[in-house]
């Protein structure tokens, strides 16, 4: 409707402006070139400051009313813009295809003024499957449990199991945008509550993880250009049946727009965990988390690739199970139908560890490999209209400069989910 609106505007053309200072003139057609160019770069302030100056020298000029009031719209002053339409509606010299269009668009406007109001939003997500492991002994997952008492003779066994997910999100936001750097910015909480459980059967019960969430925080959006969230998160993680340990994590992150389809990501995580079992008590420490990430899309977000770098420290208690290291990895998803998708990424995860482990005279340098391929299908009909049918194969492999430590691990998992 925007682009509509621009069109029929141009009609207006042809006016006469008058200098704004003695003894100075101006180009108007520059000044509202440039205009034009600050509000598709998304410098609406700057953009309204001459649409404004225009008009002050040449009020019956519509073309730059009209382009003022979606000047206006975009920067949610609704009422400034319905001002500026309903003027362009009261000349009497203005086409009746022109006024078509103007109507219609005030129409749009209060509707987006209507969203406009509502500031608050939530969601339920939940998501329920199956797997299989080759290498339970491992444990549910390096990331959030890490199994200290692992030696060289544990003995690798598979298992299966189920993993449930379900997790409330809300986000508010302000009554009222401000400005920074010239472009129109939301500020934003976002607060979210998780419960997950990966139960195994049989005998590899003793590696159940569940984990209950907690996370909140603010956010700063200049939609178009970027974004900023700092996040705050709890966890209590229970394994095995028994209470594991608790995590407080501070999670700040920058997100540059460069264009429609390309995005920089900045990041940094620290987290101080608290391990309950005196066996792990040599895992407590503070972790953190720097990395970058660029993202890019085509055809119109058919295809995407992301990839990124980040270096990661574990601050254990005890120096052979501390470690640090980099992580690189590639990843891609492309739309295969209208309802379904393809995904895959690859990395590898660096770990030097800072002293020997107990009967070796040498510090463990490890290189995790991983590759991950998935596939999800939204289905339209039937009962389970309207979830996600996905699955996906991930295959790990540990490399080490000590052989006893080397590892496969192959896992597959299926499973439905559904946003409400």
């Amino acid at each position: 409707m925007i682009s509509r609106l621009a069109a029929s505007a141009l009609l207006f053309a042809a006016t006469t402006f008058q200098p704004l200072n003695a003894g100075i003139t101006i180009d108007p057609e520059q000044m509202f070139t440039e205009a034009m160019q600050l509000r598709q770069s998304g410098q609406l302030t700057g953009a309204i400051e001459l649409f404004e100056t225009i008009l002050s020298k040449s009020p019956d000029l519509d073309r730059a009313r009209l382009e003022l009031a979606v000047s206006y719209h975009q920067a949610r002053r609704y009422e400034d813009a319905k001002q500026q339409l309903k003027k362009v509606l009261d000349n009497p010299d203005t086409p009746d295809t022109v006024k078509l269009s103007v109507t219609a668009y005030l129409a749009q406007l209060s509707s987006d003024e209507k969203s406009a109001l509502k500031r608050t939003s939530s969601s339920i997500y939940l998501s329920a499957g199956i797997f299989t492991d080759s290498n339970t002994n491992l444990g549910p997952s390096n990331e959030v449990v890490r199994i200290a008492n692992l030696t060289p003779d544990s003995a690798e066994t598979s298992g299966s199991g189920s993993i449930i997910m379900a997790s409330f999100s809300h986000r508010s936001r302000a009554s009222k945008p401000f400005t920074v750097f010239d472009s129109l910015t939301d500020m934003e909480w976002h607060s979210q509550a998780t419960a997950y459980s990966k139960m195994y059967t049989g005998d590899e019960s003793d590696f159940n993880l569940s984990v209950i969430g907690l996370s909140t925080g603010p956010a700063l959006i200049a939609s178009g250009h970027w974004r900023a969230l700092l996040n705050i998160k709890i966890d209590q993680i229970y394994f095995s049946g028994n209470p594991y340990g608790f995590n407080l994590s501070l999670n700040p992150s920058l997100t540059l727009v460069l264009d429609k389809d390309l995005e920089i990501s900045f990041e940094h995580s620290i987290t101080a965990k608290e391990l309950s079992r005196s066996e792990d008590k040599q895992l407590t420490g503070t972790d953190s988390l720097y990395g970058i990430e660029a993202s890019k899309s085509f055809n119109n977000f058919q295809l995407g690739i992301l990839g990124g770098l980040r270096h990661h420290s574990n601050g254990a208690k005890a120096n052979d199970l501390q470690s640090s290291g980099l992580e690189l990895y590639l990843g891609a998803q492309m739309a295969i139908t209208q309802t379904a998708r393809l995904y895959c990424q690859i990395s590898s995860r660096d770990y030097d560890y800072d002293a020997a482990s107990t009967g070796y005279i040498i510090a463990r340098d490890e290189t995790e490999q991983q590759a991950l391929l998935g596939m999800s299908h939204d289905l339209k009909d039937g009962p389970l209209k309207s979830w996600t049918l996905n699955g996906q194969y991930t295959y790990i492999k540990n490399k080490s400069n000590i052989d006893a430590f080397e590892y496969n691990r192959n896992i597959l998992e299926v499973n439905l989910r559904r946003y409400f």
